[in-house]
C-alpha cells in the first residue's frame, strides 16, 4: 500500500488553502490555487482566530460569479489585459469623479444613471474600451469645471480625454470586427458615450478654441457623421440582444414617438420653413428641385414630431436628450449629404434643431453648442433667409 507523501505544513498559506486541506503556494497577492480555481484568496492577519474559526468564517469554497469586478480569472480569459492594466492614480481621478458627478449628467432619468454608475462601470472592467470612453468623458467634464474657473488644468483635462478615447475608439473597432453576446453590452455603451464626446469636441464646450474664428459647422458635421455610422451598425444589433442592459438606454430611437399636439411653440416657423424650402427648390431644375422638396419635406416633418415629443407632457420619463438627438440620426443620408454640402434648405432646417440643442444648454457638454451652431448658420444663409430663420435666432437669444 503507497503512503502519502509527506509535506511541510504551511502556517501562513490563504484560508482558502487551509480550509481545503491543501498546500499554498503562499504567492502574494493572489495565490495560485486560487488563480487556477477561481477563489477569493484572503491571507491571515496578526492576531487573527484559531484554525476552528477561521473554518467557521471562512466562506472562500465558494466558487465566485464571473460577473463581479476585480476576481482573478485563468489565463486566456477576455478580460486578461485587465491584468496588465496601466491605470494610474490620475486615472483612479477621472473614474472617482465619473462614479460621484459625471455619471449624472449621462442621463436625467434616476434609473438609468443608476445603470451607468454601477453596471456599465463593471463592464468597463472587462472591457478596456469602454472603460477608456468612462474616463474619457469624466476627463472632458472636469476639464470643462476647470475652465469655468479659469484653470490651467483645463488643457491637461483635454489631453487625458483625448488619449482615452483615441485608444479606446482603436479597440473598440476591432471589437466591431467579431459582435457577440458577451461583448454587446459594452459596445453598445461605448456608442453612448461616442456622441457626448464627439460634440464636446466639436463645440469646445469644455474649453474655448484658441481660435475664436474657427468654423464650428465642419466638425459638428464630423461628430454627427460618426454618431451616424456607429448608430447604422449597431441599430439591427438590437432586435438580436433584446435582453441587453444597454438596450434600454437606446429605445428610444425605435420608439414611436406620440401624435403631436395641435399646437406647439415653433409651429409656425416650421410651416414658413417648409414653404421656403419648396419655393427654393422650384427654382432649380424641374428633377433636381423635386428630389430636394421630397428630401426636405421629410426632414421637416421629422423635425415637427421631434419638437412635439419635447412638448408632450406623458414623454417625460421616456424621452430624453436622446430624442433630440435622434433626429440626428434618423434623417435621410441624402438630407445629411446635402447639408454637408451646405446647402441653404438643409442649413434652414438645422437652424430649427438647433432651437431643441439649445434647449439643453444646462447639460454641460452641449453648453454654448446652439448659440455658437445658430450664429455660424445665420451667418451663412444670409440675408436672403434671415426672416426664414428668425424665430430660431430669436429662440437661442442671437436677436
Amino acid at each position: 500500500m503507497s503512503s502519502r507523501k509527506p509535506h511541510r505544513k504551511s502556517r501562513t498559506g490563504c484560508l482558502s488553502c487551509k480550509s481545503r486541506h491543501i498546500k499554498c503556494g503562499e504567492e502574494k497577492p493572489v495565490c495560485q490555487n486560487c488563480f487556477e480555481f477561481e477563489l477569493q484568496c484572503i491571507y491571515p492577519g496578526p492576531g487573527s482566530p484559531s484554525k476552528k474559526g477561521q473554518k467557521a468564517r471562512c466562506a472562500c469554497n465558494s466558487r465566485l460569479s464571473a460577473a463581479q469586478p476585480g476576481i482573478p480569472r485563468r489565463p486566456g480569459s477576455e478580460d486578461q489585459g485587465y491584468w496588465n492594466n496601466n491605470i494610474n492614480t490620475s486615472d483612479l481621478e477621472l473614474l472617482h469623479h465619473f462614479s460621484i458627478s459625471t455619471y449624472l449628467t449621462v442621463s436625467n432619468i434616476p434609473s438609468e444613471q443608476e445603470i451607468w454608475k454601477t453596471k456599465l462601470v463593471r463592464i468597463g472592467f472587462r472591457h478596456k474600451f469602454l472603460l477608456r470612453g468612462i474616463l474619457a468623458l469624466s476627463a472632458l467634464r472636469l476639464g470643462h469645471l476647470a475652465h469655468l474657473e479659469s484653470s490651467a488644468d483645463s488643457v491637461d483635462y483635454m489631453v487625458k480625454a483625448a488619449m482615452h478615447q483615441n485608444t479606446g475608439l482603436a479597440e473598440f473597432r476591432k471589437t466591431l470586427e467579431t459582435i457577440d453576446a458577451s461583448k454587446i453590452d459594452a459596445i453598445l455603451a461605448f456608442s453612448c458615450l461616442v456622441p457626448m464626446h464627439s460634440i464636446v469636441i466639436a463645440a469646445g464646450a469644455a474649453y474655448r478654441p484658441a481660435n475664436p474664428g474657427q468654423d464650428i459647422l465642419p466638425s459638428f458635421f464630423d461628430s454627427l457623421s460618426l454618431f451616424r455610422s456607429i448608430n447604422s451598425l449597431l441599430l439591427p444589433w438590437l432586435d438580436v440582444y433584446t435582453t441587453s442592459t444597454v438596450s434600454l438606454l437606446l429605445q428610444v430611437i425605435t420608439q414611436k414617438p406620440p401624435d403631436p399636439p395641435s399646437t406647439f411653440l415653433g409651429m409656425d416657423s416650421l410651416r414658413r420653413l417648409a414653404i421656403a424650402c419648396t419655393a427654393f427648390s422650384t427654382s432649380t431644375m424641374i428633377f433636381e428641385g423635386q428630389i430636394q422638396r421630397d428630401i426636405f419635406s421629410s426632414a421637416i416633418e421629422l423635425l415637427r414630431l421631434t419638437f412635439a415629443i419635447t412638448v408632450d407632457a406623458t414623454s417625460t420619463n421616456h424621452f430624453t436628450i436622446r430624442a433630440m438627438l435622434s433626429w440626428a440620426i434618423t434623417v435621410s443620408d441624402e438630407y445629411f449629404l446635402q447639408l454637408n454640402r451646405g446647402h441653404p434648405s438643409a442649413l434652414a432646417v438645422l437652424a430649427h434643431w438647433v432651437v431643441l440643442l439649445h434647449r439643453h444648454d444646462g447639460v454641460w457638454w452641449l453648453h454654448e453648442l446652439g448659440f455658437a451652431l445658430e450664429e455660424k448658420i445665420s451667418a451663412e444663409l444670409g440675408e436672403e433667409w434671415a426672416e426664414v430663420v428668425r424665430w430660431p435666432r430669436e429662440a437661442v437669444g442671437l436677436i
